[in-house]
């Protein structure tokens, strides 16, 4: 799945959102930049009452966990380790840096689930 990743970040240049996330992330710590990348790249509004997904605004659709993950990692729009890789405390590993990223972005996700209001509209099933 990570050279997936890694292949689509060369084929595509940064957007002009990542790039800005980019310059603000290089002042933050990695889970600061991780929180603040991923508030701006999907905006979860609510979460879901009888699933374990959380509305995202930007892309008008329900996410369940591993969605979000994938999307993060492999979307070439999102690319949040791109985005976060120049944080203050980031490891300059490329390995280490997708694994401390994703333990950020679990933390994210569980937070995001504990403290969003519930709502059970549009009440179709998200994505796997």
């Amino acid at each position: 799945m990570l050279d997936a990743c890694l292949s689509s970040r060369m084929a595509r240049p940064p957007t002009a959102r990542q790039l800005s996330l980019r310059r603000r992330a290089c002042r933050l710590s990695l889970r600061s930049a991780v929180h603040v990348a991923a508030d701006a790249l999907f905006q979860f509004d609510y979460r879901g009452t009888n699933h374990a997904a959380l509305w995202c605004s930007v892309e008008h659709v329900w996410l369940g966990r591993e969605t979000f993950l994938h999307w993060a990692f492999c979307d070439s729009d999102i690319d949040i380790p791109w985005v976060v890789a120049c944080a203050t405390d980031a490891p300059g590993d490329s390995d280490l840096l997708h694994v401390a990223v994703r333990a950020e972005l679990v933390a994210y996700w569980n937070g995001c689930l504990a403290s969003l209001p519930g709502t059970g509209k549009p009440a179709w099933l998200p994505l796997p």
